[in-house]
């Protein structure tokens, strides 16, 4: 696990003022400063509520919910991929997969049991394993060895904590981080737009 702050003033947004109005909008709006307009985001990361003061970030949509997959398109995606990845499956290789599922050409377009696709669904496609992905390789601490006032929390759990019941994502415990990291990335340029928002009201 990997637990890391912001440094206030190590960027041109992310300063003492920036910090002050980024508590006004939480107390008084429960939002995120609005630094980028809606029509020039690329995407949108979400700080999903989830009680007690815990927030899981969750890429493209606030939803957690796993899809319902064929298991024509389990084969595809999670089978397929992993025998042969970079390469679009065939009629021959989709013969073999049915072959050594034991399943019948019928089957394909029958929904799959969540069973056979969840783990690594929550690992690689999940909104908040989304949100690891496009979050673990930016230098968002990079100044982080200078003197100075650290304040939020970003939390990496990694690929292997999971024998310990964790999945792979970012979480957060104080609901500031949210501001804090919009300020950041604009900061590197990257149009991501941050919103907080509850899960009980998804």
């Amino acid at each position: 696990m990997d637990r890391r702050s912001f440094l206030v003033g190590s960027g041109a947004i992310l300063t003492s003022n920036f910090v002050d109005k980024a508590n006004w909008f939480l107390r008084n709006k429960n939002a995120v400063v609005p630094l980028l307009e809606v029509e020039k985001a690329a995407e949108t990361l979400y700080f999903v509520d989830t009680g007690n003061q815990a927030f899981d970030l969750r890429l493209g949509t606030p939803e957690y919910g796993l899809p319902d997959l064929t298991y024509r398109e389990w084969l595809e995606t999670y089978v397929h991929s992993l025998e042969m990845p970079g390469k679009k499956i065939t009629k021959e290789s989709m013969a073999k997969l049915i072959t050594w599922y034991g399943m019948e050409e019928d089957d394909l377009d029958a929904i799959a049991p969540y069973q056979l696709y969840h783990q690594e669904w929550e690992v690689t496609a999940s909104p908040f394993a989304k949100a690891y992905s496009y979050l673990k390789d930016l230098p968002l601490f990079k100044d982080n060895r200078r003197h100075g006032e650290l304040l939020g929390d970003l939390e990496f759990i990694h690929e292997e904590e999971m024998k310990h019941g964790h999945t792979v994502g970012v979480r957060s415990e104080d609901p500031l981080t949210a501001s804090l990291l919009q300020a950041r990335l604009l900061e590197l340029d990257q149009n991501m737009m941050i919103k907080i928002v509850k899960e009980k009201e998804l």
